[in-house]
């Protein structure tokens, strides 16, 4: 809240977000133990969704994916991007998208011999 009464924030007239959480009920609004539980009710991963097709073996109930990236069921398709990741990075994931990628080009490129 101290934020929000500075001179930079005052002239855009910012102001904290005061409708109490229902899992932040029990306590006073604005105490730490209230915003540490406000936190936990706001933890997404916004624009970087990630791990949606589970790359695994064929007997794994929930694998969408092989090692090659294909698709089980589907032939001819596979999934090249951030949601075969088993779990997200501790950074922005773009590095390891681009690294999927490429090693994707490469299986490809091997399994048509180019």
């Amino acid at each position: 809240m101290s934020v929000s009464n500075t001179n930079a924030f005052r002239r855009f007239n910012s102001r904290p977000y005061s409708i109490k959480l229902p899992a932040c009920q029990r306590f006073p609004f604005a105490i730490n133990e209230y915003w540490e539980w406000a936190i936990r009710q706001f933890t997404f991963t916004m624009y970087h969704p990630v791990s949606t097709c589970k790359m695994g073996p064929r007997n794994d109930p929930i694998a969408v994916v092989d090692l090659k990236l294909r698709i089980y069921s589907v032939k001819g398709l596979r999934v090249v991007d951030a949601s075969i990741m088993s779990t997200i990075v501790n950074g922005n994931n773009n590095t390891p998208v681009i690294m999927i990628g490429e090693k994707a080009n490469a299986i490809i490129k091997k399994d048509w011999r180019y």
